[in-house]
């Protein structure tokens, strides 16, 4: 039933989206305006039955699935014909913008390209037609489909780790824990402390505030967090304890090789340690935490030991575990005294989490408060569960939808049952108001378990695959999806399916991770479309799979992948899958090659018309490819820490989509970025002396948002040619860097020059936080005071 209800809510948002952009073509359809008017207008009317089905709760009956799976079908099929009606009108702007008339007419037969998009939206027609036909044998009915989406109710959440007070019923379990790792009593240069319990039960949140307590950061120089899951992968496990140093390293590199800089690593951070105490560290130890551990294999276990004894030849180590079983922290050495047992919250402790996230500190009536405690007498002392349920009553005070939760009576008999701690939590996906944000939060499976999730990069990952389609807002102005993505982003973490949400300086949402409960709720409502593939894997990859993450490779991997990529609608790898084999990836929107060990790209980008996200960073590649810029819907492109690119990629004003634009190299710093007016991100901006690298370059894009770095501002003529940045029209920058460089020699005239640029560059008022560098002027300016 929960496969159905995403299935539902895929469809919903995609025939959403293209019958908004079916209407935005009907006036510049030329030679089939008629046929894509009918489309429009039936597309219309099936969305209408489709939300009929929906409502009149039909959507789970095993005769609706083929005519389910035939609207998916044709669903998708016209979201690929809009997409290429609007790619064939961007090419065309293109060449109007540098009037490459006859090359645009080299590249596009524009009479046979009407031609073929006429015939498909006819035979699209056709389907949609028959589709209508059966819809009535099967008692389904129109029903005027929803213009607005529902209003989302957010409230401001708390990082789980960040704010000690929010947690109850754990102080004495986490000073028990504490004592075991830091007892000078034990002498052992390896020594495991296990917190164990059933899933929900606490036991992540109470290794976070081990982590946190004060005598644990005084007593260990170095703490490393690693997710291990069901796969105990010991060289991904050796990765991520070096990613605790800041350091990326891809799974192809030899064990040997990640150890050493381990090694390397842990005694450079004992020494840095030292030298701020100014005494040796004869007792500080490296603290390991690895959550959600499964494995019972000795031998895994064994040789994740052997490489920590070797690492901690000068450092010694203590490992805190969470498990559910007691035969996981046996096997991972585990001794009878350092074996911590959850128990279960009680009901007074359920109470109280559920009105924290359902009322944070609002009041509520003594009716609802009753209502209230019954439900948390039926958590079952997880506190998982009463997180997730108070926050799905997020300031709702409806009574009815309290005693909806309260009196399922299926649900709450199966919680203490295999999979029932699930379906409790899907309450909680079953009350999100929207398709689209039902499907923003399936789309959280293609991460592994433990992963933290970016916010920008999710949102943009949500935008490339159509699920932010901008509505008009009750203040009747329309959103952008950035803003609608960051909407959606804070009700999920108002509903508790976001955890562990962390905040920048500013006080804003910048990352998040899903419990690995949660993590399996978001799998079983994807199952059908999402995939995480991992080395070893003897699982086929469905041909309807929409989603695949490529972790590592063994030689399975690429053996598998055949035609499942035909219809792929995002591909992250992890590896090199791309060399091996002839892959069809033209449906794609959404492709990353982050941290494969590869020296160029492959052609086949070049034909990725419905490419909207791209990343490339930390890849050996040596030279961005010019069919990029022909990729005129790229929304994203992430190219950093490509320490192999040597110039930056020629023609990039050429994808005038562009919203985002990440990299971090100043030799990388493309020409001509103003004509990419869309432009939200741009964090780093190189001033030069030639035409298209001057200042004003910045003076269109006035949207840009977040931190901007500007250096080279010794380049900078004038205070006027400053002024022509437009910094003080630029409403949405939060963090702005001016960087000066050049040889700083204190002369007067030197002085005067910076001190007129720094005039010339008054940012708005709404900033937030500002950097000035190798500035020689002797005053602050005016707009400073």
């Amino acid at each position: 039933m929960a496969a159905d209800s995403i299935l539902s809510s895929v469809m919903d948002v995609t025939l959403s989206k293209v019958i908004s952009v079916a209407n935005e073509q009907l006036n510049l359809a030329v030679g089939f305006r008629q046929e894509l008017r009918r489309f429009h207008d039936t597309l219309k009317m099936i969305q209408g039955v489709l939300q009929d089905a929906e409502q009149q709760g039909m959507i789970g009956r095993p005769d609706l699935k083929p005519w389910l799976e035939g609207l998916w079908s044709i669903a998708e099929e016209a979201d690929d014909v809009m997409d290429e009606i609007a790619y064939e009108n961007l090419q065309y702007e293109v060449a109007q913008m540098w009037e490459k008339f006859s090359y645009f007419f080299t590249l596009s037969n524009p009479l046979a390209f009407r031609l073929k998009i006429a015939n498909r939206i006819k035979n699209l027609n056709l389907e949609l037609a028959d589709l209508n036909n059966r819809a009535t044998g099967l008692g389904l009915q129109y029903r005027l489909a929803n213009k607005h989406p529902e209003h989302i109710e957010t409230q401001q959440t708390d990082s789980l780790i960040g704010d000690p007070s929010k947690i109850v019923g754990r102080e004495n379990k986490v000073l028990e824990v504490v004592e075991s790792l830091i007892d000078s009593s034990n002498d052992q240069p390896l020594v495991v402390v296990s917190i164990m319990g059933m899933g929900g039960i606490g036991k992540t949140t109470v290794a976070k505030l081990v982590c946190n307590n004060e005598q644990i950061r005084s007593h260990f120089f170095k703490i490393m967090w690693v997710c291990v899951s069901e796969n105990f992968n010991l060289k991904r496990i050796l990765v991520e304890m070096l990613q605790a140093f800041g350091e990326n390293f891809s799974v192809d590199v030899s064990q040997d090789i990640i150890v050493q800089k381990l090694e390397e690593k842990l005694r450079e951070e004992k020494l840095r340690e030292e030298k701020l105490m100014e005494e040796k560290l004869r007792e500080k130890n490296y603290l390991l935490i690895l959550d959600d551990v499964w494995n019972e294999e000795w031998q895994k276990w064994e040789s994740l030991r052997r490489c920590l004894l070797g690492i901690g030849k000068h450092v010694g180590g203590r490992i805190l575990i969470t498990t559910r079983s007691e035969n996981v922290a046996s096997t991972m050495g585990t001794l009878s005294e350092h074996m911590h047992h959850l128990e279960k919250l009680t009901d007074e402790d359920c109470w109280s989490i559920i009105k924290q996230r359902a009322f944070v500190s609002s009041s509520f009536s003594s009716e609802l408060e009753g209502i209230g405690r019954d439900i948390a007498s039926k958590c079952r002392g997880l506190a998982l569960v009463a997180n997730v349920i108070g926050g799905s009553l997020c300031n709702n005070r409806k009574k009815d939808d309290w005693l909806s939760i309260k009196d399922n009576s299926e649900v709450w008999g199966s919680i203490e049952k295999a999979n029932g701690v699930l379906r409790v939590l899907q309450l909680s996906f079953n009350r999100l108001p929207t398709p689209a944000l039902k499907q923003c939060f399936a789309f959280c499976s293609i991460f592994p378990k433990g992963f933290v999730m970016e916010k920008e990069m999710l949102i943009q990952l949500w935008m490339a695959e159509g699920f932010l389609q901008p509505f008009q807002s009750f203040s009747e102005t329309q959103l952008e999806m950035e803003d609608i993505g960051d909407k959606y982003f804070n009700a999920l973490s108002s509903y508790s399916l976001f955890q562990d949400v962390e905040r920048d300086s500013y006080g804003s949402n910048i990352a998040c991770k899903l419990h690995d409960l949660i993590h399996d709720l978001a799998q079983s409502v994807s199952k059908s479309q999402i995939l995480i593939l991992e080395g070893g894997s003897r699982r086929n990859i469905p041909k309807d799979i929409r989603h695949l993450n490529v972790i590592s490779d063994k030689g399975m991997v690429t053996t598998k992948l055949g035609d499942a990529t035909k219809k792929l609608h995002t591909l992250f790898s992890q590896v090199d899958v791309f060399h091996s084999m002839s892959m069809n990836l033209r449906k794609v929107r959404a492709l990353s090659f982050c941290g494969v060990n590869i020296d160029e790209l492959p052609t086949f980008l070049g034909k990725m018309k419905h490419l909207r996200f791209l990343d490339v960073s930390r890849t050996k590649i040596k030279e961005l490819p010019k069919f990029i810029t022909k990729l005129y819907h790229l929304q994203t492109f992430r190219f950093i820490d490509c320490d192999y690119l040597n110039r930056p990629l020629k023609g990039i004003w050429d994808l005038l989509n562009l919203r985002h634009i990440y990299f971090n190299d100043r030799k990388l710093m493309p020409a001509r970025i103003g004509r990419l007016t869309c432009l939200k991100t741009l964090q780093l901006f190189v001033v030069g002396r030639q035409k298209g690298h001057q200042i004003e370059e910045l003076r269109c894009l006035s949207q840009l948002k977040g931190k901007l770095e500007i250096c080279n501002l010794h380049m900078v003529r004038d205070k006027e040619e400053a002024m022509g940045a437009r910094l003080s029209e630029k409403t949405t920058i939060q963090e702005l860097q001016l960087a000066f460089g050049g040889e700083s020699n204190g002369s007067k005239d030197r002085c005067k020059h910076d001190e007129d640029i720094l005039e010339g560059l008054q940012p708005h008022s709404n900033l937030k936080g500002l950097i000035v560098e190798c500035c020689c002027s002797k005053s602050c300016p005016t707009w400073m005071s």
